[in-house]
């Protein structure tokens, strides 16, 4: 175990190097050239006129995490998309699991070492500038953001780790990072927002439910608290709970499902179930449901349209999945209930869940 502990520094060592000094050097360069006040002017006492902390460019590493966090899983794990590198792996004396803990620790540190000489680099940068930035909330942040940088690097390496191709892999990391949004998107196409239009919740739409949300949120956050503003959302602990969730059973998963992977399986059609498998009838199935739910009254054309075009992507999809235009039985099964679950959706929508929504709706009296 040391051995391959000690190979696999090495082997890192480069990308390592180059995301350090990349990372770095674009938020070293993004502070120095950035302003982090607005306003100017003093009183008659020296006091400041106007003068607020602006730009804290906490998005800036952020943003490099949550790259990292999808470049880094598909560098640690292609030998598993590559006959020749399986081969050589799953031969040496070393459990499953023992190898994908060392190629997990790699692209950790893959992503937290670079991450953290960005974060403090850009610091150092901003903390010597002139700024009125509450500056140990970057401390707070830098802290907060790492197990939320951990938990998405767990999440992406399980979901790229369920294809049996380089392409599908990350079709998958990008496509799963979207796919939860499905419901909430029904959820709004349904009329929900009406709910929270006396303010009890405030419900930040469909978008916060993600992959990436836990990481967005806490960026919104500090930006705000750095600013020596305050932050009140109410859905933050669910989005946070939803996210820890997702990284507990994903690092789980990860881990459980080592040993299930043959080399035999590289370049075949990717059949797990948390690939295509899933994806597609449920993106077809959620996309009909929103197109009917959004409709005000029935309407022929925009139903025909819409199953056409989902019925196309729908095809297009499983032709990318086989690797041919000779789909299976199952496939049409799967099309045909998908296309059926979410019309019975679609009217559950427009039909139950729009009227019920529509009795939160805020009156309004004409004089």
């Amino acid at each position: 175990m040391k051995k391959i502990l000690l190979y696999e520094g090495k082997r890192i060592l480069l990308p390592l190097l180059i995301f350090t000094v990349l990372g770095a050097a674009l938020f070293v360069i993004v502070a120095l050239n950035s302003n982090f006040v607005t306003g100017f002017g003093y009183g008659p006492t020296g006091e400041p006129i106007g003068r607020e902390p602006t730009n804290t460019l906490v998005a800036l590493p952020g943003c490099i995490l949550g790259v990292l966090c999808f470049i880094v899983p598909a560098l640690q794990f292609s030998y598993r998309m590559n006959r020749r590198s399986a081969d050589l792996w799953y031969s040496l004396p070393v459990r499953r699991e023992a190898l994908t803990l060392v190629r997990a620790l790699g692209g950790l540190v893959l992503v937290l070492v670079p991450y953290t000489a960005t974060f403090w680099a850009g610091f150092a940068a901003i903390a010597a500038s002139e700024n009125l930035f509450e500056l140990g909330q970057y401390g707070v942040l830098y802290a907060a953001s790492l197990p939320v940088g951990i938990g998405l690097f767990g999440i992406n390496a399980f979901l790229y780790t369920r294809a049996n191709s380089i392409l599908d892999g990350i079709i998958f990391m990008l496509a799963w990072t979207f796919v939860l949004m499905l419901p909430f998107f029904w959820l709004q196409a349904c009329g929900s927002n009406r709910m929270f239009e006396m303010g009890a919740f405030n419900w930040t739409g469909p978008t916060s439910y993600s992959t990436i949300s836990p990481l967005g949120w806490l960026l919104d956050r500090f930006d705000a608290l750095i600013c020596g503003n305050s932050y009140t959302m109410p859905e933050e602990p669910l989005i946070y709970a939803l996210g820890g969730v997702l990284a507990v059973g994903a690092w789980a998963g990860l881990f459980a499902t080592a040993r299930l992977h043959r080399a035999e399986q590289i370049g075949t059609p990717s059949g797990d179930w948390f690939g295509y498998r899933t994806l597609i009838p449920a993106c077809m199935t959620f996309a009909v449901a929103i197109g009917v739910a959004d409709m005000y009254e029935f309407d022929a054309v925009s139903m025909l349209l819409t199953y056409t075009f989902t019925l196309i992507l729908g095809l297009v999809a499983y032709f990318v999945y086989r690797r041919s235009f000779r789909i299976k039985l199952a496939d049409i099964l799967c099309i045909a209930a998908a296309l059926l679950v979410g019309t019975g959706l679609g009217f559950l929508g427009s039909q139950v869940l729009e009227p019920f929504f529509d009795s939160f709706r805020i009156p309004t009296t004409i004089a």
